[in-house]
């Protein structure tokens, strides 16, 4: 055999086996017919699922695309133009499938929620997923520990801020955390901005964490630093069941009015009886000061403060609209019971509560239905975005 012979022979092999491997890849593998925004809008629309751009509360360009990546079908880096294969093609409607009967078709798309708590391997990924058929495309997490001195809040501050954000940049506002009686707060503090979090979460005012005042020396520090990188601090502050902690905070509050506070859960207003005249006495002195509404573990105990006194709420809730955020105050840890259907019910609750007129929740009180909040659209829209908005900077 020459040596031409054998170059043709050996052409003859490397062909036939680029054909055969060509000829034996799986259909799925093909180039699908649709680049991935038509693909979706198609997906979507089959399913009796319209949207338009008014459906979002933010600008979007790409409707379909931009609830996809809330939904967490695709990464929110995707483009619309972007080719996918027969076989992306099946795992997004096979994913799209299994949540499909949980969408919230309310038009309020991009929801920001400002009050979560994340701990070391919480199943974030279902938490998003959950929250995004809810239309909710941001969440607020902070690495939370346990009592009295925020005990572990390192090691969920680590894996928060240098895993899951970078993980999920779009869709992850991280907060740091801290012990408010360690003398290194402000500089652990200062390092955390530094590797990215968005601002910080003061628990110690919570009664089985306080063991620091937090008009202290040490704790001015910390202030400090969020008045020079320009951040937001979120805290707990139980004004009525600990003593003093009230003044405490009105003093924080007017000596750093260039710092956005946001003071949880109505200003912890609601505990043993209905104080919001308290909550909007500070609201009213403080211009810097924002509240959430989320209920957490207290939810029992705030569903029967609602159903008693709805009118006091909707009122509070319209005249001080400019200045509420929304959240739930979920702890995602490692708790069997909190999957996907756990978590989407629980956040659904304070979703209903605010938009409807009656709405059934299965956590708290057992009687259903409940009487809801039912607020304008207009209110709503501040509180799931553009308060969130403000306060973050965006």
């Amino acid at each position: 055999m020459t040596i031409f012979t054998t170059k043709l022979l050996t052409i003859f092999v490397v062909v036939s086996i680029v054909l055969l491997s060509a000829c034996s890849t799986p259909a799925n593998n093909l180039v699908h017919t649709q680049a991935l925004g038509a693909y979706l809008k198609d997906l979507f629309e089959s399913h009796d699922i319209t949207l338009d751009s008014s459906d979002f509360l933010g600008p979007v360009e790409e409707p379909y695309l931009a609830f996809a990546k809330m939904l967490n079908l695709i990464p929110s880096s995707e483009q619309g133009d972007k080719e996918i294969t027969d076989e992306i093609a099946e795992q997004i409607s096979e994913q799209f499938l299994s949540i499909k009967d949980y969408i919230l078709l309310d038009g309020l798309y991009g929801k920001i929620d400002m009050h979560e708590h994340y701990r070391d391997d919480g199943d974030v990924e279902e938490f998003l997923s959950a929250a995004g058929c809810l239309g909710i495309s941001k969440v607020l997490f902070v690495p939370t520990g346990l009592g009295p001195d925020n005990e572990g809040y390192e090691q969920h501050q680590e894996s928060l801020i240098k895993h899951i954000k970078e993980e999920f940049p779009e869709k992850i506002i991280a907060f740091c955390t801290i012990d408010e009686a360690d003398p290194r707060a402000a500089e652990i503090f200062e390092q955390c901005l530094k590797d990215g979090a968005d601002g910080l979460k003061l628990i110690g005012g919570h009664t089985s964490f306080y063991d620091e005042p937090l008009n202290s020396e040490n704790m001015y520090k910390v202030y400090q630093k969020a008045s020079e990188y320009g951040v937001p601090i979120l805290l707990h502050g139980s004004i009525l069941t600990i003593r003093g902690l009230k003044e405490q905070l009105e003093k924080v509050y007017s000596d750093f009015p260039e710092v956005t506070f946001i003071h949880a859960h109505y200003s912890s207003t609601i505990m043993n009886g209905i104080h919001l005249d308290e909550c909007a006495e500070l609201l009213d002195k403080y211009p810097n000061l924002y509240i959430d509404l989320s209920m957490g573990g207290g939810i029992k105990r705030y569903h029967g403060y609602y159903k008693l006194k709805i009118s006091i709420f909707v009122d509070f809730l319209v005249a001080y609209q400019n200045r509420i955020l929304f959240g739930s105050d979920i702890i995602l840890n490692t708790a069997k019971h909190k999957d996907f259907d756990w978590l989407y019910r629980r956040m659904k609750c304070d979703i209903d509560l605010h938009q409807q007129e009656y709405y059934d929740c299965s956590f708290g009180e057992e009687e259903n239905p409940k009487p809801g909040f039912y607020l304008d659209e207009e209110v709503l829209r501040k509180l799931y975005y553009e308060n969130p908005r403000k306060v973050l900077g965006y």
